[in-house]
């Protein structure tokens, strides 16, 4: 698959629409959706959660909640998971979730009203070192992307980040997929890394 430039916005269910490479390429803000990760299921992760500042009211719910909704990439686990909270149209949040084995976090948006939590955001960059190498490999093996990068393996260090299944489904299937960008040829790849492939490309010429 190739769009020289995506005409639809990255998203998924409820998301809100946003440029499709804005997000992928070049956006250093959140990826915006709601609902929970639905790779989790319901299995509750173990990790150790700080709270910055004050804790609202609810915050054993909170935490009970989030222990559903959150969980790292296949092969990471979370450490310390950072939680900021934020009292304003209800209690809004936002994680730092790090994994000892990854060089950066994933970052996670809440909103907490009655009770109930939704996820308003995510960007999600803890993922272990080979992995990301071999997405990067995979990515730079397509023709269109190596095609598209000036100087090939020149072209610098890409931002590697994992796309949740409701995100992924609006381009490809509903699965746990790693997008693969070069914010300066402004290029991207999406990469089932089950298949070894680039399911969608963007940025790379008519």
């Amino acid at each position: 698959m190739r769009r020289s430039a995506a005409p639809h916005p990255i998203a998924g269910g409820n998301m809100a629409k946003i440029p499709a490479l804005a997000v992928i390429v070049i956006s250093s803000a959140l990826i915006l959706g709601a609902g929970c990760i639905t790779e989790t299921g319901d299995t509750a992760q173990s990790y150790n959660i700080v709270w910055a500042g004050t804790p609202p009211a609810d915050q054993k719910a909170i935490e009970a909640e989030l222990s559903h909704q959150i969980a790292p990439y296949p092969g990471a686990v979370y450490g310390n998971v950072t939680v900021s909270a934020s009292e304003k149209d209800g209690v809004r949040l936002h994680i730092s979730a790090a994994s000892p084995t990854c060089r950066y976090p994933d970052l996670y948006d809440f909103a907490y009203m009655n009770h109930e939590l939704i996820r308003t955001g995510y960007l999600l960059e803890a993922i272990p070192e080979a992995t990301r190498q071999d997405a990067i490999g995979i990515a730079m093996q397509n023709p269109e992307i190596a095609g598209a990068l000036p100087g090939g393996a020149g072209a610098g260090v890409p931002t590697v980040r994992r796309i949740l299944p409701e995100t992924a489904e609006e381009f490809y299937v509903p699965k746990t997929c790693i997008s693969v960008t070069w914010a300066d040829a402004s290029v991207s790849a999406l990469v089932d890394m089950d298949t070894g492939s680039v399911v969608e490309t963007w940025g790379v010429g008519g």
